[in-house]
């Protein structure tokens, strides 16, 4: 999710600095180059301007038409804790995400209940994401572009599983994690010098794959086959939800990341769909 912030932060930061930059140069410099810039402008700023203008027509809300069936097959609501440790194993920082599953789209919520509490709503009947202050009480609603290749892409920096240099070993540990029966799995790559513990359970039979997610459908954000062909099934291989997830980096005895699903219930609350306390202000209608 940092990643996402961090999308938002540089996005608003070029706004704030593209304003100022003429401003500051001086007189003298401006009348010097006042003919130049006019035909610079005339040649092809006006030309780009009309460009970029032509490009957000095409792709306001009304005609984007990638989500033709927008409903998601599957309400649900699932709720993650993650825990950043330092190199010496104390704990460095914990997050909260909950996943809202709604009719016809995805609510994210980080650090829900936390000053810092944000949301980021996306509807895809509306074609629409709405970047939601909880403490202002506005929603800042824009076209719903790029967020399929942000999902891809998180998707893609996520450990590849299934990498011939990994290994998977399925051990006899058992124990109940967040209400859920787990078995304990061993992922090891020597080559990424990496070591992950998965907690597995078998409780959980939720099934997401034809639900949204970041723009697009969760099924297509992976490249790899959900199946493996019979010469290479892996008895080792972990079947089920995962609960929980430790991360060991470069050989490190001590974790640096853990994730645990703490809830997974099939059921999603419309409130969080709801903007009518929101002041809603459009993007589109500020250019």
């Amino acid at each position: 999710m940092k990643k996402i912030s961090l999308f938002t932060f540089v996005t608003f930061v070029l706004l704030l600095f593209a304003g100022p930059v003429q401003a500051q140069r001086g007189f003298i410099k401006r009348q010097i180059k006042k003919k130049v810039e006019k035909d610079m402008r005339e040649k092809h700023a006006e030309p780009q301007k009309e460009k970029g203008k032509k490009a957000l027509e095409d792709i306001t809300y009304e005609n984007d038409n990638r989500y033709p069936v927008p409903e998601n097959p599957v309400k649900a609501t699932m709720v993650m804790e993650t825990r950043g440790f330092k190199k010496n194993g104390k704990l460095k920082e914990t997050s909260s995400i909950k996943m809202v599953f709604g009719d016809t789209g995805e609510c994210m919520i980080m650090n829900e209940g936390d000053k810092d509490e944000s949301r980021i709503l996306f509807d895809y009947k509306g074609a629409a994401t709405y970047m939601i202050s909880i403490k202002e009480k506005t929603a800042t609603k824009m076209p719903m572009i790029n967020f399929q290749k942000l999902g891809e892409k998180l998707a893609g920096d996520q450990v590849n599983l299934e990498d011939d240099n990994g290994e998977w070993q399925r051990t006899q540990e058992q124990k109940e994690i967040n209400g859920y029966n787990c078995r304990k799995y061993i992922y090891t790559n020597k080559k990424e010098k990496m070591k992950m513990y998965a907690w597995v359970t078998q409780d959980i039979s939720i099934d997401l794959s034809g639900n949204h997610l970041f723009g697009g459908q969760i099924k297509d954000f992976s490249t790899n086959s959900a199946s493996a062909s019979s010469a290479k099934v892996d008895e080792n291989f972990p079947r089920g939800m995962m609960i929980r997830s430790v991360f060991f980096e470069k050989n490190r005895d001590t974790p640096s990341t853990q994730m645990d699903i703490i809830t997974f219930t099939k059921k999603s609350d419309p409130t969080y769909f709801d903007l009518s306390d929101y002041e809603v202000s459009d993007v589109l209608g500020k250019l």
